[in-house]
C-alpha cells in the first residue's frame, strides 16, 4: 500500500478544515438558536432630555472666626429663626470629646427609655412582630426620602423593638449593666460644653453643601433669564470649583426652587405655562419629582429654543446639594410589552410576535402603539384570545419562524 508523502497529507488536512468551516457556516447560518424574552408591562415616556441649572433661594453661613466649628444639625433639617446650627470650641480635642459625650448621652437615654418601657410591660410576639414590621417600613420611607435624622429616629425605634422582642422570648439582655457602664462614661465627659453657639436669623432648610454659586442668580427674577444668561450659567458652574470648606453650610429659605434649561421649542408643543409634570434625575434613578411648568411652554415666535422653568416644593439634603443636573421631563407615558423591532413580523396581513409554547411557536397579534429606531411598544389587551399573554416568552431572534412549528 503506498504511503502519502509529507506534502499529501498537509493537502489533505487543509481540505478537511475547509470543508468543517464550509459545514459549520452553513449550519450557523441556517440553524439559529431562538432567543426569546418574557413580556411584562413596560412604561415608555415621551420625554425632553435636558440639562437643568438649579436655581434656590438661599444663603450661605459662615463659621466662626476662631475656633472650631461644628453644625450641631444634620442636612436636610429645618431651623427656626434664632435657632442653632452650630457650636464653637476652643479646639478640636474639645470639639471631639463634646461629640463623644453626645453620643453616650443619646445612647444612654435610649435604654433608659427601653428600661421604663419594659418594665411591667404585659406584651406578646405577634404584636410585636406587627410592629416590628411596620417600623421596617417606616425606615425605609425615611431612607427613601433621604431624611437624616428621619432615618436615624426610625433606626433607634426599630432597634429598640426588636430588643423588646429579645426579651419577651427569654433572651438575655442586662439593661442595667449597660445603663451603669454609660453612666460612668458620661460623668467622665460631663464638663465638656461648647464655648458659644452661632444661630440664624432666617428660617429654612440646612445643608452642608455649598458651591459659590449661592448668591449668583437672582431667585427673584428666573423668568427673566434669557437663554444665553443660561447656557452661560451652565458653564460657568462646570469651570468652578466647589467651594464646600469655604462656609459652615447654607440655608435654603424658600421652599419654592426651580430647574432652568434650554430646549428644542418643538418638544414643549401641547405643554402649556401651569402644568404639573413629572421630572426624573438621570443621576438618581430612584428620584423622581412632580414639577411646576413656570414658564417657557409658549416659545417666542421663530425661537428653535426656549428657557424652560419648573418648579417644586420638595425639598430634602440631596436636592439641596445638587447645582446642574441631567433630567428627564415625562410629557406623558404608554403602558405595553416592549420588545426589539426585530421581534416584530406579519403573518396573514397582521402585525405580531411569535412566542414559544411548550416548544411549539405561535403567533401573537399585537398592535404598535409606540416605535424607536431599537424598540417598539405593544399594546396589551387581555381580552384579545390571540394577542400576547403577560409571560409568554416572545422570540426576539431566530430562523423560519411560523405559527404552529414545532422548536426542538
Amino acid at each position: 500500500m503506498p504511503k502519502l508523502k509529507r506534502d499529501d497529507i498537509a493537502i489533505v488536512i487543509a481540505v478537511l478544515v475547509i470543508a468543517v468551516y464550509i459545514i459549520f457556516q452553513f449550519y450557523s447560518v441556517s440553524h439559529v438558536e431562538l432567543e426569546t424574552q418574557t413580556a411584562t408591562l413596560t412604561t415608555v415616556y415621551n420625554k425632553i432630555d435636558a440639562t437643568a441649572l438649579v436655581v434656590r433661594d438661599e444663603h450661605t453661613l459662615d463659621a466662626a472666626a476662631s475656633g472650631v466649628t461644628v453644625p450641631c444639625i444634620s442636612d436636610g433639617d429645618k431651623v427656626r429663626v434664632d435657632g442653632n446650627v452650630a457650636m464653637t470650641f476652643s479646639s478640636a480635642d474639645e470639639a471631639k470629646k463634646f461629640s463623644q459625650y453626645a453620643d453616650i448621652t443619646r445612647e444612654l437615654k435610649y435604654y433608659e427609655n427601653l428600661e421604663s418601657m419594659t418594665v411591667g410591660q404585659v406584651g406578646n410576639v405577634e404584636t410585636l412582630d406587627s410592629e416590628i414590621a411596620a417600623k421596617t417600613d417606616e425606615y425605609i420611607r425615611a431612607t427613601a426620602k433621604l431624611s437624616t435624622s428621619g432615618v436615624a429616629d426610625r433606626s433607634s425605634e426599630l432597634n429598640e423593638t426588636i430588643l423588646r422582642r429579645q426579651m419577651l422570648i427569654g433572651e438575655n439582655v442586662d439593661l442595667v449593666s449597660i445603663i451603669q457602664d454609660l453612666r460612668k462614661q458620661q460623668q467622665s465627659y460631663s464638663g465638656t460644653k461648647p464655648s458659644s453657639y452661632i444661630k440664624t436669623d432666617v428660617s429654612g432648610v440646612f445643608s452642608s453643601f455649598t458651591d459659590g454659586f449661592e448668591q449668583s442668580f437672582d431667585y427673584s427674577k428666573i423668568t427673566e433669564m434669557k437663554l444665553g444668561d443660561v447656557k452661560k450659567a451652565l458653564k460657568k458652574v462646570d469651570s468652578k470649583t466647589n467651594e464646600s470648606g469655604k462656609y459652615l453650610g447654607k440655608l435654603v429659605t424658600s421652599y419654592q426652587w426651580y430647574f432652568l434649561c434650554a430646549v428644542p421649542s418643538d418638544s414643549v408643543k401641547g405643554l402649556e405655562n401651569g402644568n404639573t409634570i413629572q421630572v426624573a434625575l438621570k443621576n438618581s434613578d430612584d428620584t423622581v419629582i412632580n414639577m411646576q411648568i413656570i414658564s417657557g411652554a409658549q416659545p417666542e415666535a421663530g425661537a428653535k429654543e426656549t428657557v424652560l422653568v419648573l418648579g417644586s416644593s420638595t425639598m430634602n439634603s440631596k436636592l439641596a446639594s445638587i447645582r446642574k443636573e441631567d433630567i428627564e421631563i415625562r410629557i406623558d407615558s404608554k403602558e405595553g410589552i416592549k420588545v426589539p423591532s426585530a421581534a416584530l413580523h406579519v403573518e396573514d396581513g397582521k402585525k405580531g410576535v411569535y412566542a414559544l409554547i411548550s416548544s411549539q411557536i405561535r403567533f401573537r397579534e399585537a398592535e404598535v402603539i409606540y416605535s424607536d429606531e431599537d424598540y417598539v411598544l405593544l399594546k396589551f389587551d387581555p381580552e384579545n384570545g390571540n394577542g400576547i399573554r403577560l409571560y409568554d416568552k416572545i422570540i426576539i431572534q431566530g430562523k423560519g419562524l411560523s405559527d404552529g412549528r414545532v422548536y426542538t
